[in-house]
């Protein structure tokens, strides 16, 4: 099983505009597109999402031929299901604290 790293990093955060304008302001990075509940920005060819969500978990991505195959293993190395967006998209939590999506196309 491959486990391909996404260029993606999703930040969840509690105060959402003002962790925008923060990232945007102070960091800058650039905005690359906004939808209702997040903001994407690029920043040396790195893709990061905020999100307005409590949650305060930070997440990677990895694409994957068989999230199926991939949930298989996961699971049997301890780790579990956060969350099921579809047959091909998953967030897991690790045994060790970290939290990720992966996806296949």
């Amino acid at each position: 099983m491959e486990f391909k790293f996404s260029p993606y990093i999703a930040i969840q955060v509690k105060d959402y505009d003002k962790a925008v304008d923060f990232y945007k302001r102070v960091l800058g990075m650039e905005e690359s597109e906004i939808k209702s509940n997040e903001t994407y920005f690029l920043k040396d060819g790195i893709n990061f999402c905020i999100e307005d969500n409590s949650g305060g978990y930070t997440f990677f991505e990895f694409k994957v031929d068989s999230v199926k195959k991939a949930r298989k293993l996961l699971e049997s190395e301890g780790c579990r299901v956060t969350q099921i967006y579809s047959e091909k998209s998953l967030m897991i939590a690790d045994p060790y604290g970290m939290r990720f999506h992966i996806w296949e196309e």
